[in-house]
């Protein structure tokens, strides 16, 4: 399983132009930039990273077809792919900040995502696109300058419907903050899906959007994954549910609105919730501790690995070059053996 990392969207160019060195030179996949609407562009923070590596991949994480006409996203990421020489990838996904924003109506997302990321498939081969669908229509559209490796097209997946759409369409799928308990039945959908499309299972890649915290100082990264907890599956009932009694779990649905505040406010203190069901949620939806903590992480990921999951997108928060070294020197050697 390789290894990528997701960095804040809070980052300028030379930034991560920088952090994108740093994790070439342990071997790192590839590098996403978020999609934030507050955030900066994503695909124009890659373009210096493009210029100062050679080897590395570079995506923008999640774009929604509501935010952007996939033709708009076929032409960004080529022209990303174009300058990285093959190395472009984005994860397209019917969620996201932006459309909220925009207050756009989602309508038929299975149906509009499937056909994005069909129409950005086409698209970013060089193909003319000719589309009347449900959802978009395009004509007389063709990148006459498209040429060589295509960019690697991912639909951002995790449920039944969204992973059909993605198997039968796209190259890959990025799941959404996978846990555990969730996975047996999440790599059922895979399977399941690229035999129906008459797909081989090699032939597809299944990433997974996964928190990191791992720090030198203990307790300062416990307080960062506390503070992040609301966007680990948007703290939806089928996430925390799994890792808590019935008692614990109802008063985390009382008080979403407080981990909300905490993120918001980037506190580590989660208001009306009880310090032992945050470290047991910290502990389930995310990857936190010391540099002791490193070989039981390790195991986790390695049980991915054995499921199916082909990459694993470390998400960075504070103090990313930092991590990067705990990623290059601890972790990933761990994860060989």
């Amino acid at each position: 399983m390789h290894t990528d990392i997701i960095l804040e969207a809070d980052l300028t160019p030379s930034q991560v132009a920088e952090l994108a060195q740093l994790a070439e030179g342990y071997g790192i996949r590839g590098v996403w930039t978020q999609n934030y609407a507050s955030g900066r562009d994503p695909f124009l923070c890659l373009m210096p990273a493009a210029a100062a590596t050679t080897k590395i991949m570079l995506g923008a994480v999640v774009i929604s077809p509501y935010e952007m006409h996939p033709l708009k996203i076929a032409t960004a990421v080529s022209t990303l792919n174009e300058y990285a020489s093959g190395r472009g990838m984005v994860v397209i996904g019917g969620g996201g900040e932006w459309p909220g924003v925009l207050r756009v109506k989602y309508g038929k997302r299975v149906t509009g995502c499937g056909e994005a990321v069909a129409m950005v498939k086409r698209a970013v081969a060089g193909q003319v696109v000719q589309w009347d669908g449900q959802v978009y229509k395009a004509r007389y559209f063709r990148s006459a300058w498209v040429k060589g490796t295509p960019p690697i097209i991912y639909a951002g997946a995790t449920g039944p419907k969204m992973m059909d759409m993605a198997t039968r369409f796209a190259d890959g799928t990025m799941l959404s903050d996978m846990i555990l308990p969730m996975l047996p039945r999440t790599m059922g959908y895979v399977r399941e899906g690229l035999a129906r499309h008459g797909r081989a299972p090699d032939s597809f890649r299944v990433n997974n959007f996964c928190a990191f915290h791992i720090k030198d100082d203990r307790e300062a990264s416990y307080a960062e994954a506390r503070r992040e907890l609301m966007l680990r599956g948007w703290l939806d009932e089928a996430w925390y549910e799994p890792f808590l009694t019935t008692e614990e779990a109802a008063i985390v649905g009382a008080n979403k609105k407080a981990f909300l505040t905490a993120f918001r406010t980037k506190s580590g203190d989660i208001q009306g919730v009880p310090p032992e069901i945050c470290a047991k949620l910290v502990e389930g939806l995310s990857l936190a501790g010391d540099l002791s903590d490193l070989d039981r992480h390790a195991e986790r990921l390695r049980t991915f690995a054995a499921a199916g999951m082909t990459e694993n997108a470390l998400r960075l928060h504070d103090d990313p070059a930092r991590a990067i070294h705990i990623i290059g020197r601890e972790l990933m050697p761990r994860l060989r053996h």
